[in-house]
């Protein structure tokens, strides 16, 4: 997978960035709601804890600072 640098300049518009960021952090909030959920079903049936990892939130986070 290639990785490409956002935050060089001319690649997207400031139009572009802002609807990116948007759409990051709404599925930031919608991922971590699903997370916090799990957590407390895996809690409440004596499992441990899913992680973090599992719903991407590192991958969101990362990728809103390269916007």
């Amino acid at each position: 997978m290639a990785c490409l640098d956002f935050s060089a300049p001319g690649v997207l518009t400031p139009a572009e960035r802002e609807i990116i960021s948007q759409g990051l952090n709404a599925l930031l909030r919608e991922r971590y709601l699903a997370y916090e959920i799990a957590v407390k079903v895996a809690l409440s049936r004596g499992h441990t804890q899913p992680s973090v990892t599992d719903f991407g939130l590192p991958d969101i986070l990362r990728l809103s600072r390269m916007i």
